[in-house]
C-alpha cells in the first residue's frame, strides 16, 4: 500500500504532459484548412486527418480540383500531411460544381477509387466555412440519376 502512495505523486507530472500533446495535436490539425476548392466543376474528396496513435482527435476536410483526379487529389494531400505528422484517411469521393460568381454550389456523383462521400457532412463542412455560408449548396435526391447536369 505505501508502495502505491509513493506513484501517486507520478501522475501529477504525466497529466501535464498528456495535456500538451492534445493542445500541440489541436494546433496542428486547427492550421489545416477544411476546405481547398477551385472555381467549376472539382473532383473532390472528403477526408479525415489525424496523428498518429490518436485518432479521437480527427478532423474532416474537403479537397477539390477542376484540373486533377480523385487518385491525384489524394495523394498530393497525403504528401502534404505526411510532411507535418499528420495521418490521412479517405472518406469517399464525388463532384463540387462551384460556381461563385452565383453563389451556387451542387455536389454529386461517385469516386470510382473511394467510393461516394457522405455528401451531406461535406455540405456541412461548406457552410461551416466563411467564404460559403451564404451559398445555395443542394444535394441530389436519391432516386434521381446524381451524374445527369
Amino acid at each position: 500500500m505505501k508502495n502505491l502512495n509513493l506513484l501517486a505523486p507520478i501522475s501529477h507530472f504525466v497529466k501535464p504532459l498528456r495535456r500538451q500533446s492534445v493542445s500541440r495535436v489541436n494546433a496542428l490539425l486547427i492550421n489545416v484548412p477544411r476546405v481547398q476548392i477551385s472555381q467549376g466543376k472539382n473532383n473532390y474528396l472528403l477526408m479525415v486527418i489525424h496523428m498518429h496513435g490518436l485518432t479521437r482527435f480527427g478532423r474532416t476536410i474537403v479537397r477539390g480540383s477542376d484540373t486533377k483526379d480523385h487518385e491525384t487529389i489524394f495523394e498530393e494531400t497525403k504528401e502534404e500531411m505526411d510532411e507535418i505528422g499528420i495521418c490521412t484517411k479517405c472518406l469517399g469521393g464525388g463532384f463540387i460544381k462551384n460556381k461563385e460568381e452565383k453563389k451556387f454550389i451542387k455536389i454529386y456523383g461517385c469516386c470510382k477509387t473511394f467510393g461516394e462521400a457522405p455528401h451531406g457532412r461535406t455540405k456541412d463542412i461548406l457552410l461551416s466555412w466563411t467564404k460559403y455560408q451564404h451559398f445555395n449548396i443542394i444535394l441530389p435526391k436519391k432516386n434521381l440519376n446524381a451524374y445527369e447536369e
